[in-house]
């Protein structure tokens, strides 16, 4: 990926997740609100309702005005007018709290006019007994003659808990941010591994090539003098030298190919003939298949058959699978079959061999960057990992497909399904 796409994607990404964390406060701050108002609504109410009822059964006439105050977030103050009996004042706002705010904690006490101060009645617990009073102190207000206040001490942890589920999803918020920094990190660090291995490459092949051109010039030179000429051994041994450079050069510019599948490139396409150039792909391979005891045998069909493809990557991709399956074989007598087929508007070309297979657990991984089947036969092959890695990212530049069916000390078989735009 470029970096500048990266980089967008990564501060759209800050950006969505700024926005829902901001949007979740903005919900969760209103809810808040509008639980606190609807608890306030409901407290006057019942409050009002006992009042009323204290009233009728005492004839008491209650104020017009201010009978209920709010004195904090928590507190609230009855303005009643006369004596309160708190045995009667109590039974009745347990009655009357549990019906409109079930099973919540309040503490009350009764304005005492003769002592000029608060006398503390029960702390009523949801459980419905009585426990020692939770505060030593509630707030007074010297204006009224008669009255009793009602405090809430849980009233905080009872909104909260009837935003449990913004709570929650306010922690998976921030669990989802966390993961997010987690995987810029992520993807920053292994950018730059990423980076620093193609430097090493780039710079490895660098200095390959150089000493390659001037052994490749050198032998040029040797090959075409009269008297390396005249000795056969000597003559041989200039050709095995120019040989070895130039397929140690294609070596280098293969491995240069694979490092460089990771980049978006255009294909060179072309039209060219499918029979042709997987013969031409086998003669260069001939003398390197011939070493390892390999019997390969190409069938195909009589008629040409044209295909538009890059010649150059196509033909590293036959390369590829051909090698490896000149590799990942044991037997004494190593056998490649390819065969180029016609099914309706597709062009089959199948590499099968009979090689010690891959196991099923592995065959969903073998085009994966940098994977090698570690076990077996397997892990005494060298190699990179990029070979299959580059195969699926050509063919996928071409718009084909490629089938792996493969069975473990039977051998495998890859089908390359190449669509026809000739």
């Amino acid at each position: 990926m470029q970096k500048k796409g990266l980089n967008n994607i990564l501060i759209l990404g800050a950006i969505a997740i700024f926005g829902i964390i901001v949007l979740q406060l903005y919900w969760l701050a209103m809810t808040w609100k509008i639980k606190n108002h609807e608890f306030y609504e409901r407290v006057n109410i019942s409050l009002r309702i006992v009042a009323e009822k204290m009233a009728d059964k005492t004839d008491v006439v209650l104020p017009k005005k201010d009978l209920i105050k709010q004195l904090s977030s928590n507190a609230f103050l009855v303005n009643y007018n006369d004596v309160i009996q708190p045995d009667i004042l109590e039974d009745l706002l347990i009655q009357e709290l549990d019906r409109v705010v079930p099973n919540f904690t309040f503490e009350y006490a009764v304005y005492d006019c003769h002592n000029n101060d608060l006398k503390f009645g029960n702390c009523c617990m949801e459980d419905g007994k009585d426990k020692e009073k939770l505060f030593k102190k509630l707030p007074d207000d010297d204006k009224y003659t008669y009255y009793f206040i009602v405090r809430f001490p849980d009233k905080n942890l009872f909104l909260l808990y009837n935003l449990k589920l913004f709570v929650l999803l306010g922690l998976f918020a921030i669990i989802v941010v966390f993961a997010y920094l987690y995987a810029i990190k992520s993807i920053y660090r292994q950018r730059k591994l990423s980076e620093l291995q193609k430097d090493f490459v780039d710079n490895m092949t660098h200095e390959f090539k150089t000493p390659l051109t001037s052994i490749k010039l050198a032998s040029e030179v040797i090959g075409n003098n009269e008297k390396v000429n005249s000795d056969p051994r000597l003559k041989k041994y200039s050709s095995i030298i120019t040989q070895q450079s130039e397929k140690l050069t294609s070596h280098i510019e293969r491995l240069l190919d694979l490092i460089r599948s990771d980049e978006k490139f255009k294909l060179k396409l072309e039209k060219m003939n499918l029979v042709d150039t997987v013969k031409n792909v086998i003669s260069g391979m001939e003398h390197s298949l011939n070493h390892q005891n390999v019997e390969l045998k190409f069938t195909y069909p009589k008629e040409d058959i044209m295909i538009e493809a890059d010649k150059y990557h196509f033909s590293n991709v036959l390369y590829n699978i051909i090698e490896n399956a000149a590799k990942y074989n044991t037997n004494d007598d190593k056998k490649i079959r390819v065969n180029i087929s016609e099914e309706n508007d597709k062009y089959n070309l199948s590499i099968k061999d009979n090689g010690i297979g891959i196991a099923n657990e592995n065959l969903n991984n073998i085009f994966k960057k940098f994977f090698r089947v570690q076990s077996g036969d397997v892990h005494d092959v060298k190699g990179f990992g990029l070979g299959l890695y580059y195969v699926k990212n050509i063919i996928n530049l071409h718009n084909w497909s490629i089938l792996v069916k493969s069975k473990e000390k039977k051998g495998t078989i890859f089908t390359i399904i190449i669509n026809k735009t000739i």
